[in-house]
């Protein structure tokens, strides 16, 4: 799968999401409020998916921190319309790979997370961390 990737700050994202449009990203869209993020998130880096070349629509986001080896996901969808093609575990490994992380925090507890990390390879330390080992 030939996936692209871009890491922008929060102004951008915001501008980049007003153009594609909200609506592929339900959760996504749920965190915003006309619009922007709340000040929690505005301090993340984001890092957005699509196919080289692009099919025009975003692909997959992601909103984390990087806290030493520690990546600290605060939010990651995929396309509402491409969800069930492997993007989601493609675009991980690339965040993955980008940031060098080791251990993977999630911010909220999903059982749907923790297959896919476990997929991944990674062990679970406790109800919301997961490490390559």
């Amino acid at each position: 799968m030939n996936l692209n990737y871009r890491i922008l700050d929060c102004d951008i994202f915001e501008s980049y999401m007003m153009l594609e449009g909200w609506d592929n990203f339900p959760l996504l869209k749920s965190y915003t409020k006309n619009g922007e993020f709340s000040f929690i998130l505005q301090d993340c880096s984001y890092m957005v998916f699509d196919y080289t070349p692009s099919s025009d629509f975003l692909k997959a986001v992601c909103i984390y921190r990087l806290l030493g080896d520690t990546l600290s996901i605060e939010l990651f969808e995929v396309n509402k319309n491409f969800r069930g093609l492997g993007i989601g575990t493609c675009a991980m490994e690339r965040l993955m790979i980008e940031t060098g992380a080791k251990k993977v925090f999630l911010d909220a507890k999903n059982a749907n997370a923790e297959i896919f990390w476990k997929s991944l390879g990674m062990q679970q330390i406790d109800n919301q961390t997961f490490c390559f080992m």
